[in-house]
């Protein structure tokens, strides 16, 4: 089972089965639609705490096992967002993984490469999340370098600013 968006569907291997989990669908969609694991209209025009609650509540009463086996494991779940942008999918996919314990990645991905749905926001949008925590840990570093230099300064002057030297 993989997760992706509508755009990707085209591009998708023949033997994996894209199915629809989104509240609508583009109008060219002929594939199935499982509406048991999308988001009502109601919810999408919620702020993100209780979307996410109301959402986790409905994934709640749902029988894991029973729709993994009704999808088939070359299911990919489609809905609109870009990759690691805040979008259900991810959820859904955390979902299957925390119940099921498999591993749900976004098709053509990494799961690495795939923020965990609380993180996913529109500014990660099309980001891997390798790559930022490498750019996180560069930044981090350079900090640090900073203030081993201002440390530095610090150790050539004495209390009253004139230099030891």
């Amino acid at each position: 089972m993989y997760t992706s968006n509508f755009a990707t569907v085209r591009k998708l291997p023949a033997h994996l089965k894209p199915v629809a989990i989104s509240i609508g669908v583009p109008k060219w969609w002929n594939g199935p639609v499982e509406k048991r694991l999308a988001p009502t209209w109601q919810m999408l025009k919620m702020d993100r705490k209780n979307y996410d609650r109301l959402f986790k509540e409905k994934l709640a009463r749902l029988d894991a096992e029973e729709l993994y086996e009704s999808l088939g494991d070359n299911a990919v779940l489609l809905c609109y967002e870009a990759h690691n942008d805040w979008c259900h999918r991810r959820l859904v996919a955390e979902w299957f993984e925390q119940e099921l314990g498999i591993v749900v990645p976004e098709w053509g991905f990494d799961r690495e490469d795939t923020f965990p749905y609380d993180e996913c926001c529109k500014e990660r949008k099309g980001t891997l999340r390798r790559e930022f925590i490498a750019n996180e840990n560069t930044k981090a570093e350079k900090v640090e370098e900073e203030k081993v230099k201002q440390l530095s300064l610090f150790e050539i002057f004495d209390s009253n600013g004139v230099f030891k030297i």
